[in-house]
């Protein structure tokens, strides 16, 4: 990083001088970045770099500065967002002090554009519009860079950052004023990028394809259209693929199909989605060896799940109760086959002394803060750290109780010392069998006798790759002989696949 920062060092010196100016003993007293470890190097650009340039008056002189910043913690960056992605929840010291650092530089990098976007803004200084529509730009970009950040911790934006993106697209591409150019349609771009992301509820996606679906969301960014909220364009579009923004609230906005009757729309932006689904729907039918607009490389399974999530056909169909009894919880496909295997007539939490294989498994205390006839919400208490995410099995066995119940978690929000899960009951009844025909012999799996969310069918939870479409099985269970052929792919990652089990066709 030695170059990158010499750079800036010789930057420095060609400032104005004067109170607001720069001089080159200031510019030798730019700390040195090499040699140093990722945390600290990020921790030293964003405590005393960003804070020097910050000071420099010349706006394309800052400018400049501020990009050769930026390629400096590119060249550290990808290893603490990897560390965070990977680290388990809650996160551990090392982790969380390396999300804070790194959130810290993004949010005083983004300052740093958006006071020179500010500057000549509120200054009408049409010379510089070519630097302030660059700056605008740089600034959307770390602010999405930022909020993907938080989405590897489970964590919401902030909503500072929101007003931020909200700002900068109100200054540089209202709808109220000129026409999109060449300058301003990249930050338009940016910005509808971030929205998407947001809409697709990353919450509820495994962290290891956040990544995958940013690069989706930047794609379909093309096909969303935003305009200013009227009556007109309201009755004109299909409400189950719009969403409100309100420009002056912290957040993404909201699907009109959830806002409250009576709701107001004056001052508000309106994205609709139509073409999104549109692409979505063109890649998940493509045929082999077929070329789409835009071609998006995800798996099927995953961008079917981003076109629930946008369509706004996710919404909870039963009212939750609220009681905070506790409850132990397994995580990861082998862990909960364990559990399963080994708690089959367990009645108590003290049982657990008596439980056979009982090493084969790390519980962790939760409290059940909600509970529906289809799902929970978990919040943890202590024990093991949870080495899953968004998309995985795991098992929950309310204390005093012998019922276990295999659910997949749907959404997880972590922030302020806090951790919870949203989870989807999967089945009332649950086998774990061992498959003993074809490419799986002798492979564990979860046998879910009923899918009430599904359909009229059952389910089998396997390790990924065990099993293939229309593949026959037989297995015991209960004493029973089953046998079925697998159906559809329901959910699959990198952790399991879950599928549908159906009757032999005769």
């Amino acid at each position: 990083m030695n170059s990158p920062l010499q750079r800036l060092r010789e930057l420095l010196p060609f400032g104005h001088s004067g109170p607001e100016g720069r001089d080159s003993s200031s510019a030798s007293r730019l700390p040195e970045l090499a040699g140093l470890a990722p945390l600290a190097a990020i921790t030293r650009l964003s405590d005393e770099v960003l804070p020097q340039i910050a000071r420099q008056s010349n706006l394309h002189m800052r400018f400049k500065l501020l990009e050769e910043a930026r390629h400096d913690a590119e060249q550290v960056l990808p290893v603490l967002e990897r560390q965070i992605s990977e680290a388990a929840l809650p996160l551990p010291k090392t982790a969380t002090a390396a999300a804070l650092q790194a959130d810290n530089l993004f949010k005083r990098l983004a300052q740093g554009y958006i006071d020179i976007a500010r500057s000549i803004f509120s200054h009408h200084q049409t010379t510089l519009a070519h630097l302030l529509h660059r700056a605008a730009e740089k600034a959307m970009t770390v602010l999405a860079r930022r909020q993907l950040l938080a989405a590897r911790a489970y964590a919401l934006p902030s909503s500072g950052s929101w007003l931020l993106l909200h700002e900068l697209y109100r200054m540089t591409c209202d709808p109220r004023s000129k026409p999109l150019n060449g300058e301003t349609a990249p930050i338009e771009h940016a910005y509808l990028g971030a929205l998407l992301f947001a809409f697709l509820e990353p919450n509820k996606l495994p962290r290891n394809e956040l990544d995958v679906v940013h690069a989706c969301t930047d794609q379909l960014a093309a096909y969303a259209v935003i305009a200013e909220a009227s009556s007109e364009a309201l009755t004109s579009k299909a409400a189950d693929a719009c969403f409100l923004i309100r420009s002056e609230e912290g957040n993404a906005g909201f699907p009109l199909t959830r806002l409250p009757v009576g709701s107001h729309f004056s001052g508000g932006l309106i994205v609709d989605c139509s073409q999104v689904l549109a692409a979505l729907d063109r890649n998940l039918s493509r045929l082999p060896g077929k070329v789409v607009q835009p071609d998006l490389d995800a798996p099927p399974v995953l961008l079917q799940s981003l076109r629930v999530a946008l369509a706004g056909r996710s919404a909870r169909r039963f009212s939750r109760t609220k009681f905070r009894p506790r409850a132990d919880l397994v995580g990861g496909l082998d862990q909960v086959i364990t559990f399963l295997d080994g708690n089959a007539f367990s009645r108590r939490a003290h049982d657990a002394a008596c439980r056979h294989d009982a090493r084969g498994f790390a519980p962790s205390e939760w409290s059940l803060i909600d509970e529906s006839p289809d799902g929970f919400l978990v919040r943890f208490i202590k024990g093991e750290k949870c080495q899953f995410g968004a998309g995985d099995i795991v098992a929950l066995q309310p204390r005093e109780s012998s019922r276990i119940h295999v659910c997949l978690v749907r959404r997880i929000a972590s922030g302020r010392n806090r951790l919870e899960l949203g989870l989807q009951l999967l089945s009332p009844q649950v086998s774990v069998v061992t498959l003993p025909n074809g490419s799986a012999a002798g492979t564990r799996a979860i046998f879910l006798h009923s899918l009430p969310a599904y359909g009229r069918f059952a389910g089998l939870v396997v390790a990924p790759g065990k099993v293939s479409s229309h593949e026959k099985l037989s297995f015991t269970t209960l004493g029973r002989n089953i046998e079925r052929q697998v159906g559809k792919t329901l959910e699959a990652n990198e952790g399991l696949e879950f599928v549908t089990l159906e009757p032999l066709s005769h």
